[in-house]
């Protein structure tokens, strides 16, 4: 089996979220008690991938390196690959491609969340299976905000990105397995009317019909954190997840002492070093730490 590696995106200028985003990067962020990357973050980690690329902005590479630094306290390997005109998504994973030779690669956006136990179980088998190139997909109320998947009998015909017109509401989500054809489909792709390189057209140059097409269903929930009111309901879900059952969600830590990249002595070793705050509480309630 090839080995699987991750591309984080983590770049952009945040324009939704001005003021907030003037003076530091979306993806840095607290969604209730950590960072919005850690959720993004987390996706990798609960595929089980240690090799990865965070693509961010050349002014934010110092903050992301302060709170994650190479991946140690995770057991994995974090690159920084500096975008510095962001140009679309696939211009993006093209930038982490250039220092990072990746044969087999999941892209996930840095804002999105993804919680669901069923649904990681099933991501794990799409990745260790034959299918090397991926899309997920939810069903939303406003299809015409996301990349939108046109159907014909159960089969993929188009993807259309922010139609002006009802096409399905199946949207694209920002999760995607690509192989090692993409720097070649890349250099032959135009940009958009928005100025910008679309991922439904870097998707659209791998033939439509040997795609993988991964619903993600009821039992996930997922959350798009680009905007003031993405922010609050993902807080509000954390929230009340947590105080129920008082279980980290989408905590890196504890994704990666239960994977076994790090021991119990890591892990309090990290806790000593934030004593005080809510996220290591949370994280030794969690993990049944006193």
């Amino acid at each position: 089996m090839t080995k699987k590696s991750g591309i984080l995106l983590a770049g952009g200028n945040g324009t939704r979220l001005y003021p907030n985003t003037k003076v530091l990067n979306k993806h840095l962020m607290p969604i209730y008690d950590k960072p919005m990357i850690y959720y993004s973050l987390s996706i990798l980690l609960l595929s089980e991938i240690r090799d990865i690329t965070i693509v961010c902005n050349p002014k934010d590479e110092q903050q992301f390196y302060s709170l994650l630094g190479h991946g140690e306290q995770f057991g994995v390997d974090i690159k920084y690959s500096k975008q510095s005109n962001p140009s679309g998504i696939p211009d993006a994973i093209n930038t982490a491609l250039t220092m990072s030779d990746y044969k087999n690669f999941m892209v996930v956006l840095g804002d999105n969340f993804l919680y669901g136990q069923d649904f990681y179980s099933s991501l794990i088998d799409n990745l260790t299976g034959d299918n090397k190139v991926s899309i997920y997909y939810q069903k939303v109320k406003n299809p015409s905000a996301y990349g939108v998947i046109k159907w014909s009998e159960n089969k993929v015909q188009d993807l259309i990105e922010k139609p002006k017109s009802f096409i399905s509401n199946d949207a694209v989500i920002g999760l995607y397995n690509f192989d090692n054809r993409f720097s070649e489909y890349f250099y032959n792709l135009e940009k958009s009317e928005r100025n910008e390189f679309e991922v439904v057209d870097i998707i659209k140059s791998y033939e439509l019909s040997s795609i993988s097409t991964n619903y993600i269903g009821r039992g996930t929930a997922w959350f798009d954190m680009g905007s003031s009111e993405d922010f609050f309901n993902s807080s509000q879900f954390v929230k009340t997840v947590q105080d129920r059952q008082g279980l980290l969600v989408c905590s890196p830590h504890e994704i990666a002492l239960r994977n076994e990249w790090i021991g119990n002595q890591d892990i309090e070793k990290y806790i000593l070093s934030i004593k005080g705050s809510e996220y290591s509480e949370n994280l030794k309630l969690s993990l049944g730490l006193r």
